[in-house]
């Protein structure tokens, strides 16, 4: 989760990084889901792709690979239906005869139709068409009563934040929001309701083939579309969306979009099946089953506080003392009432709460289909009602509310939560004296759930519609695909780790991460996606910890052997469906640029055997982490195209290239370049190729094979364990012969043009290797005891510097995590 960035990912999901597949996503008998095939997850516009986007060219409407892309991503995720079937589907509408309505708007249709048979350019469509879909809405009710405009030269900013955003659109019709009948100014993408795009000639769908119109043109007709759908869903939060498509003059196709895929209707001429559009607009504008005016898709949990509310909850925000330095500004933003669930501290039931959200969104998914992650800071009604009447209560808590859409097929992601926070209880209560303070310190830091609220099934004192927050079978999937809305309320509340203070703090949230890494692992769970959106810092740092970041976004995790029987002997009453784990934890995981060697080897096809995701492949993820962050965020390389070179390639071959060479930084920097120097080392080591079985002849008559002419021994590979890699951490943060430097907060970054970067002012290219300080770009350093090779003397150095030495005083350091030992003289 990142502050008003993707949640969620590029691998090969939205909130996604990859997806399943039909075959994988198949369910076991009696109906429980067979969690352990709900991925391998494909490559998904949005954060997907974003997270392969290093470079200007890549956000532009033309880029070929964003257009591949979504064109893989929408061709098996549909299903056609004929007209009426279609409009039955979207519910009744507020009672009302259709009629009266057709016939009103029946004598502007025949002039209407008289100009569309004339137009000769899409631009000749838009004025009559605006005008016939204003006279249809003529007589709607004032509240849901909407207006149309064109909009076809209109740029529309992209939903987005920050190095994240798209290329701007402009929608050829826009319809607005229930209520607003007129517009001026700007638009943004919250004021619309739906869009219609025309198309003077293309038919994107196949209605015989049942199938996408394998043409250039309508696979990019399509793609527009699907933005506008995605755009809507992202702006208004929709559960699903409607869009609609004019073409060859008077034909339709009204499509809706969800996080599943899409709905299509077969083609209808408007001008002589008079009835469909206007049925289809008082049925979007005016649904049943809402207690305010809202359009058909809305979420139905979700209203706007009324200002006496709002000023109500703002100064109840700005008494609670972690935030009594917030003024008016960080505290305004979108302020919404959001239904969900928390825990009964005594009885341990769920109990149905009201959420206020304030400030800025901390974290909103771009991706069209996928888990659609969206995270809010709030805090509870309940919570000031209690303040409010008992002065001597605890402030209100402030929590991040996570809203998304896991396929149905997953594990919940509470079961995670529960496990690793009962197994840091159970370890702190067996544990005494520095132990104990140590274990208490990991409780108190590790991420907690303390409520999941399913919204696809009914819940007490709630009067929401199920079926409005599960999405539609379609596509090759069918049902095995389907998501379902849910809802957790999660402490801490987490600010993106690209918004570092210093690198040594950046170091320290990895160092704190990691630690969380390995206790749900000691506990039974493995991550999967150590990725830039899922480790933060806390936006109110622990008291007296020096260090404050924390791993979180457990959707992809998964129980090992041991986990999943720990998780059923101490939840009896909510045990785990029989799976595979095993099989599981062989699933393609992860976000792409994070992924480790060996699991995009193993998704590529080029592994010799499945590969089980351990511990190992998610420590090195947290190297590509910092180096990402380094190459992004800091000054250190100073090739504006080195994060495009190095992640914006699919395969393993880059990473595995990268890690055989001296890491591309100035070395100015001598604790980060250290850390980086072993850490890389580490995990070359580590995807080394398993040494070759000797020939038994080969060996009679010539001897043992050579070795290496730069050692007397061959490198052994070795997986990345805890204990090297947190010892590493914590000697670069400690060690005091390495100040770290001050006033180097992360940089914003924004992104280079592939035609401009990388070449110096007499036109030849910029050397992307960087050199250290001495001139050497060839020297190496070593991990652990092995000895340091080659290089400069500083180099040298650097690497004796990092390890801690033998008879060396220390002295601690209280982290989030726990005591560090660091060398230098007592206190």
């Amino acid at each position: 989760m990142t502050n008003s960035s993707i949640d969620t990912k590029a691998s090969l999901d939205e909130d996604s990084p990859l997806e399943p597949s039909a075959d994988d996503a198949s369910r076991a008998e009696g109906g429980e889901p067979r969690v352990e095939s709900a991925t391998p997850r494909k490559r998904l516009p949005g954060p997907s792709l974003n997270y392969q986007a290093n470079t200007s060219e890549s956000r532009k409407r033309d880029n070929l690979e964003a257009k591949r892309v979504w064109h893989d991503m929408l061709k098996n995720k549909f299903d056609i239906q004929d007209v009426s079937s279609f409009l039955d589907a979207m519910g009744p509408g507020q009672p009302v005869q259709i009629g009266p309505i057709v016939k009103k708007a029946a004598y502007i249709l025949e002039t209407v139709a008289k100009k569309l048979e004339n137009a000769e350019k899409e631009k000749d469509m838009t004025g009559p068409m605006i005008k016939y879909l204003n006279k249809v809405v003529i007589d709607f009710p004032p509240a849901t009563k909407p207006s149309f405009h064109d909009t076809s030269n209109t740029r529309f900013p992209s939903v987005e934040d920050g190095d994240q955003q798209e290329h701007h659109t402009m929608p050829d019709i826009t319809g607005s929001k229930p209520g607003q009948i007129s517009h001026s100014g700007d638009w943004v993408w919250a004021q619309a309701g739906t869009v219609i795009e025309l198309k003077y000639k293309i038919d994107i769908m196949d209605d015989k083939r049942r199938g996408i119109r394998d043409s250039q043109d309508a696979h990019n007709a399509l793609t527009q579309l699907a933005k506008g759908a995605r755009n809507l869903l992202m702006a208004s939060g929709s559960c699903f969306v409607y869009v609609v498509a004019v073409f060859a003059r008077t034909k339709a196709r009204i499509f809706r979009f969800d996080r599943s895929g899409f709905s299509v209707t077969e083609s209808f001429d408007f001008t002589t099946e008079k009835k469909h559009l206007p049925t289809f607009l008082w049925r979007l504008y005016n649904p049943q089953g809402y207690s305010t005016p809202l359009m058909r898709g809305a979420d139905d949990t979700i209203s706007l506080p009324t200002e006496p509310e709002q000023e109500r909850m703002r100064k109840a925000v700005s008494n609670i003392q972690a935030y009594k330095g917030w003024g008016a500004e960080d505290i305004d933003g979108e302020h919404l009432w959001i239904r969900a669930a928390r825990y009964n501290s005594h009885t341990g039931e769920l109990e149905i709460v009201r959420c206020f959200t304030f400030g800025n969104i901390l974290s909103r998914s771009d991706g069209l289909f996928g888990r659609a992650t969206r995270v809010f800071r709030v805090i509870l009604e309940e919570d000031v009602d209690a303040k409010e009447q008992d002065v001597n209560a605890e402030e209100p808590t402030v929590y991040a509310l996570k809203d998304a859409w896991p396929q149905e097929c997953r594990r919940p992601e509470a079961d995670f939560y529960r496990l690793i926070e009962e197994h840091c209880k159970r370890e702190v209560k067996e544990a005494s004296g520095e132990e104990r303070e140590q274990k208490q310190a990991i409780l108190d830091s590790v991420a907690k759930c303390h409520g999941s609220l399913d919204l696809s099934v009914e819940h007490d004192n709630s009067d929401h519609d199920p079926q409005l927050h599960q999405t539609n079978p379609t596509g090759e999937g069918g049902p095995n695909l389907a998501r379902h809305h849910m809802r957790l309320l999660l402490t801490p509340v987490g600010t993106p780790l690209k918004d570092f203070e210093s690198t040594k703090s950046l170091v320290g949230a990895l160092f704190c991460a990691m630690r969380h890494h390995q206790t749900a692992y000691n506990a039974g769970v493995t991550h999967r996606d150590v990725s830039e959106g899922n480790v933060l810092f806390r936006e109110v740092p622990l008291s007296g910890h020096e260090f404050n970041g924390f791993l979180l976004d457990w959707d992809y995790a998964e129980f090992t052997p041991a986990g999943a029987e720990r998780f059923n002997d101490w939840f009896p009453d909510n045990p785990l469906p029989a799976a595979d784990v095993d099989k599981s934890l062989k699933d393609i995981t992860g976000t792409f640029p994070f992924m480790a060697i060996e699991i995009i080897k193993n998704s590529d096809g080029v592994a010799r055997h499945p590969v089980l995701h351990g511990p190992h492949h998610d420590l090195e993820s947290f190297f590509w982490l910092l180096v990402w962050m380094v190459l992004r965020h800091t000054d250190l390389n100073k090739d504006p195209l080195a994060c495009s070179k190095l992640f914006d390639r699919l395969g393993h071959q880059m990473k595995y290239t990268y890690v055989g060479e001296t890491i591309p930084i100035d070395n100015t920097n001598r604790p980060l370049y250290a850390l980086l120097e072993r850490y890389r080392e580490a995990v070359k080591i580590q995807n080394l190729p398993p040494p070759s079985k000797p020939d038994n002849d080969a060996e009679e008559l010539f001897g043992p094979a050579p070795t290496s002419s730069n050692t007397t021994e061959a490198p052994i590979p070795g997986n990345l364990k805890y204990e090297d890699i947190l010892g590493i951490l914590k000697a670069v943060l400690v060690q005091s012969k390495l100040p770290w430097p001050e006033n180097d907060k992360a940089q914003d970054f924004v992104l280079p043009s592939t035609r401009k970067a990388g070449r110096k002012k007499d036109g030849s290219l910029r050397v992307s290797m960087m050199k250290n300080a001495t001139g050497d770009s060839s020297a190496s350093l070593s991990v652990g005891t092995t000895a340091v090779a080659g290089g400069s003397g500083s180099k040298k150095r650097a690497a004796a510097e990092v390890g801690v030495g033998e008879g060396s005083q220390s002295k601690k350091v209280k982290t989030a995590e726990g005591t560090v030992k660091s060398r230098g003289k007592k206190k």
